[in-house]
């Protein structure tokens, strides 16, 4: 072990023989407290977004705590108003987190605030569970990227009309990645209807800007797109085999296939049915097609912890007609995975498994509004289903939508470490 005198002058501080005051040496306090404004200075430029205090004791819990060896990509969006249940993350069991999200306008501005009131995504974005979030995740090992999102065509449109706008948005992105030492950024942009070949171009030299400039300002971060299930046969605002070379990681949304708003009662993520006309579209197709202009370790596959519950007009039989949404019918609700396990609605009588689309479905009656209502949901069976295609497709990994819907239960972050994980670093 080096003396103290041997450790200063390797930090090239000047030693003076030491005397006795006392009792008191004065060289060793004024040692420890240069090592502890160096190392104070060093975690607040590493991990700007929390107190070095507190990156201190992120890197002391973590000390003891190894990495999982994953085989593959396991990404977890963290939306803000999941933020609560970031506790129940396995940071060990995850290789990206990705804050979901900011808003972008149709200037390019981040969208702070709306009718006077600080918008939720940036409120969360900027607070201290967030802050300290980012640096705890890095800490853990894993990847800590922003998400921006588009979502209304009203802005979508004059956004990709003006160049300026585009550059003001990219600039944004970088400030953020750059402030905050971000490892990354995630686009989810979502256009609803039709997209004009003009508008598919446009989009296409956007995300070419941006990854232009954000390897250029910011080498080492990563770059995300969220694509539709259908965009690989029917491109509407995304020329996928333009965009593909432009990302590192294309997850695709392979779920909502029946959502709350459809006119039927179905599987949200059906693995098979499409080509036996039984469901509409299906998940092993939506890779398919994926696969033909996309290298497949590029490709994550969205998984949904999440169904729905609808009122219908026959619950006694799969893909019942739902009933309009009003407070008389009920409406339909989003039912968690932690949820499921509670609801006293969904008793294993009424349940059946559905062998095609290999996902559970309920029936039961409302005691409420006497209407019947009619189940699909993701559980350990299906998502563990999800998880095997992944693996044995060769794709490039999953994507969890979302961190949290699975609540305390552990037995998904099981199927993870049983799939994914070989073992610890």
């Amino acid at each position: 072990m080096r003396t103290v005198k041997q450790a200063l002058v390797s930090l090239s501080i000047p030693v003076r023989p030491t005397r006795k005051r006392r009792g008191l040496l004065l060289i060793p306090p004024l040692a420890i407290a240069l090592i502890a404004l160096a190392t104070a200075l060093y975690l607040h430029r590493r991990y700007p977004t929390a107190s070095p205090l507190e990156s201190a004791a992120y890197l002391i819990h973590n000390a003891g705590h190894g990495h999982a060896k994953l085989n593959r990509q396991v990404i977890g969006f963290l939306p803000y108003w999941r933020l609560d249940d970031a506790r129940y993350m396995r940071p060990d069991l995850l290789s990206e987190v990705i804050y979901f999200s900011l808003t972008a306008d149709q200037s390019g501005q981040l969208v702070k605030t709306v009718n006077g009131r600080q918008e939720p995504g940036w409120r969360w974005w900027t607070s201290p569970a967030v802050r300290d979030q980012i640096a705890k995740t890095q800490i853990a090992g894993d990847k800590f990227l922003l998400s921006v999102a588009m979502q209304n065509q009203k802005q979508i449109e004059p956004f990709l009309a003006s160049s300026s706008a585009q550059q003001t948005l990219i600039d944004n992105l970088i400030d953020q990645v750059k402030a905050n030492r971000l490892d990354g950024l995630n686009l989810d942009v979502e256009l609803d209807g039709k997209a004009s070949d003009q508008e598919r171009a446009a989009f296409t030299t956007f995300a070419r800007k941006l990854a232009a400039a954000l390897r250029r300002q910011a080498p080492s971060a990563e770059l995300s797109i969220d694509l539709p299930p259908l965009a690989a046969r029917d491109s509407g605002l995304y020329d996928v085999p333009a965009l593909t070379p432009l990302f590192d990681h294309a997850i695709v949304m392979s779920y909502d296939y029946y959502a709350a708003g459809s006119d039927v009662a179905g599987p949200i993520a059906p693995m098979s049915g499409f080509a036996e006309h039984q469901y509409f579209f299906d998940v092993e197709t939506t890779y398919a097609d994926y696969t033909k202009t996309v290298p497949k370790d590029k490709l994550i596959m969205g998984v949904p912890y999440y169904g729905y519950d609808w009122p219908v007009k026959d619950a006694s039989k799969p893909l019942s007609a739902t009933l309009p949404q009003n407070d008389a019918n009920g409406y339909a609700e989003i039912l968690s995975y932690s949820r499921m396990k509670t609801d006293a609605n969904l008793k294993p009588a009424d349940c059946h498994w559905d062998p095609v689309a290999e996902e559970t479905w309920c029936s039961y009656t409302d005691a409420k509004t006497n209407t019947q209502r009619e189940a699909w949901f993701e559980d350990q069976r299906s998502i563990g289903i999800k998880y095997d295609f992944a693996n044995s497709q060769g794709l490039g990994g999953v994507g969890i939508w979302t961190l949290g819907y699975d609540g305390s239960y552990p037995e998904l972050w099981s199927l993870i470490a049983d799939t994914f994980a070989s073992r610890a670093n």
